[in-house]
């Protein structure tokens, strides 16, 4: 226990001095905490602040990608409607001359229509003196062999005469067209 004892004798003699550098050793820790917190708080601050300004600056970068899209989307948009206008006007215009060409009255058109009517009595006059002359061949020979039928022969032949009048105005029309062309 010796190397005890002459500690204490040690610590006993050197006691106020060891109080006094341990005090001024714990001052320069407390002077080095708060340096080192000092700088940390300026690093900190200067990290929070180039923080601060690439939140900005990817924001403004944003917000004019944003505005530049909407900007082309509205002139599509634009485009796309004069388009579409225009579209709208040719197929209106188109069929407006359309429907003034179907509504005008073709002059034309009706002289060729007047001219296979014409032509359709023609050809029926012949079918009806045909179809006529039948009817008046049969009274002919009746006459020869009963002698009171000559008067029936002339109102016989007198209808023959009527009914291709009639015939040529009936010739008009395709019903009566087909029936006197077989």
């Amino acid at each position: 226990m010796g190397i005890f004892d002459s500690a204490k004798k040690l610590f006993a003699k050197n006691a106020k001095s060891i109080a006094k550098d341990a005090g001024k050793l714990a001052a320069e820790v407390v002077d080095e905490a708060a340096k080192v917190t000092a700088d940390l708080e300026k690093q900190v601050e200067k990290t929070v602040a180039a923080a601060e300004k690439k939140v900005a600056s990817a924001a403004k970068t944003v917000e004019k990608k944003v505005n530049a899209t909407t900007k082309s989307a509205a002139k599509a948009t634009t485009a796309a409607t004069k388009t579409a206008g225009t579209a709208v006007k040719k197929v209106a215009k188109t069929a407006a001359k359309t429907t003034a060409k179907a509504a005008a009255p073709k002059p034309a058109a009706k002289k060729p229509a007047a001219k296979p009517a014409a032509k359709a009595t023609a050809a029926k006059k012949p079918a009806a003196a045909k179809t006529a002359a039948k009817p008046a061949a049969k009274p002919a020979a009746k006459p020869a062999a009963k002698p009171a039928a000559k008067p029936a022969a002339a109102k016989t032949a007198a209808k023959p005469a009527a009914k291709p009048a009639a015939k040529a105005t009936a010739a008009k029309k395709p019903a009566a067209k087909k029936p006197a062309a077989k």
